[in-house]
């Protein structure tokens, strides 16, 4: 019985547990009903049998005062078919009439006296004159007829909720599967969705060899198929987390080929030119241009020297030490520092910032990106007729934005997406580690650099956060 519960379908259950409920309610109503109906017939016989006694007990009261026994006979042989018998008697007990001719003239035991009236089929009416009273009426009900007629009644009252049950079985059976259908429909349309999922998805054939069980209900098998989902999400999951893993670990060793291939490049174009240079000195040690010599000399070691320094820059890793830095004096220490520069070129700067604006974060390291930016712009623009500007806003209580912009040549439509990626310059010279070390700086601060589109010129903007960064983070490769 169980088996056969548990594979018959969430439709047929479901039709089945309104169909019970249906049910219940209707033979709840219906003995209620029937209760009813027996009650209020039997209170009304009752009601009429008190009514006949007490009648009885008015009319007899003349004639037992005038001891009339043909009268308070006829009124004891009453034809009534809820009457059984009728007793009259008088202040003493005795009967003064009665159907039965052998009670005349006994006293009546007072245990029929004193329980007659707590009888359903027998009932007692007290014969008065004024307020004195001359004797009682004892009535006893026809039980057998008066059964007959209360189930006389209650049959009519059966056949009408026979019809009623007939109709509510009709009406529940269809209400039965009007809600089955409404409970049933979203679940098996789940259920085709998960179970035809494979073949839409195109997953591979070692997640498809097991299928859904042949038994049991649409929501066991919603539930089976819904942890078949979790499992192979699972192995999704950890196979893209593994792909993920040689995906950065085959990024990472592209990295390192591309920055070996960058340093040898760079260290022999340096190392040639120092050669070249060193050899020339040896074979023509008093010539005029040895100077010219000895500054190609210096200026290729300068250069070495600048290029480790930036790869030891973007090697080392980073970990941001925030504090609650006013922004403006931020700003003018960054400009401070490469006034001679900006001077040399007469480039005219402007600086946009509130007096009032904070925010937490580390000032060193936001100096060195700023710096990096100011450098880039210093190098983009020309001798004459250039122009830097540094500005701050709090965008909301959570975002500081820090802009650089100038309006010099700006970056070339094909370096805009490679543009913060290691080794990748607009400039002759330099290592092409500035921007991607910005990056670096702006990622342990939990912020982001954007480079914005504009007419002239080039436009970066650094989004920080104006609280706390995540405690202890750092970033190195």
């Amino acid at each position: 019985m169980t088996r056969f519960w548990q594979d018959m379908s969430w439709r047929a259950k479901s039709m089945t547990f309104v169909l019970l409920l249906v049910a219940l309610i209707y033979l709840s109503i219906a003995i209620f009903l029937y209760t009813s109906v027996r009650n209020d017939l039997t209170h009304q016989v009752q009601t009429e049998l008190l009514r006949l006694t007490e009648t009885l007990a008015s009319s007899a009261a003349d004639p037992l005062l005038l001891k009339d026994g043909g009268k308070l006979g006829k009124l004891a042989k009453l034809r009534n078919p809820l009457v059984r018998s009728i007793i009259i008697t008088n202040r003493q007990q005795v009967v003064v009439a009665s159907p039965d001719i052998h009670q005349l003239g006994q006293t009546l035991s007072p245990t029929f006296a004193g329980s007659g009236a707590h009888r359903m089929d027998h009932f007692v009416a007290p014969i008065l004159a004024g307020s004195n009273q001359l004797g009682s009426v004892y009535l006893q009900g026809n039980r057998a007829h008066i059964n007959g007629l209360v189930n006389q009644r209650l049959d009519r009252t059966i056949n009408r909720l026979i019809v009623l049950g007939l109709i509510t079985a009709l009406l529940g059976v269809l209400g039965a599967y009007l809600v089955s259908l409404a409970m049933t429909r979203p679940v098996l349309r789940l259920l085709d969705e998960i179970e035809s999922m494979e073949n839409r998805l195109g997953l591979d054939k070692k997640f498809t060899i097991i299928r859904p069980p042949q038994s049991g209900d649409e929501l066991h098998r919603l539930e089976w198929a819904f942890r078949l989902t979790e499992q192979r999400l699972k192995e999704h999951l950890t196979e893209l987390r593994q792909l993920h893993q040689r995906q950065q670990a085959m990024q990472c060793m592209a990295t390192i080929g591309e920055m070996s291939a960058q340093v040898a490049h760079e260290i022999r174009n340096a190392l040639s030119s120092l050669r070249g240079a060193a050899r020339y000195l040896v074979r023509y040690g008093q010539a005029d241009n040895q100077g010219d010599f000895i500054r190609i000399i210096e200026e290729e070691v300068q250069r070495l020297y600048d290029m480790t320094q930036g790869f030891l820059d973007f090697g080392r890793p980073y970990a941001a030490v925030p504090v609650d830095t006013p922004i403006r004096s931020l700003l003018e220490r960054c400009l401070a520092r490469h006034r001679a520069d900006l001077e040399t070129k007469a480039i005219v700067t402007t600086l946009d910032c509130p007096e009032t604006l904070h925010a937490r974060l580390d000032p060193s390291l936001l100096e060195q990106a700023l710096s990096n930016l100011i450098l880039n712009a210093i190098d983009a623009l020309p001798m004459q007729g250039g122009a830097l500007q540094l500005s701050a806003e709090q965008e909301n209580l959570a975002q500081l934005n820090i802009t650089v912009a100038d309006n010099g040549p700006g970056i070339p439509p094909e370096k805009r997406a490679t543009i913060f990626k290691p080794y990748v310059t607009t400039k002759t010279k330099g290592s092409g580690l500035g921007l991607a070390v910005v990056t670096k700086i702006m990622m342990v601060h939990d912020g982001s650099i954007e480079l914005c589109d504009t007419a002239s010129g080039a436009r970066f903007v650094l989004h920080l956060p104006c609280g706390l960064p995540p405690s202890g983070e750092s970033t190195g490769h």
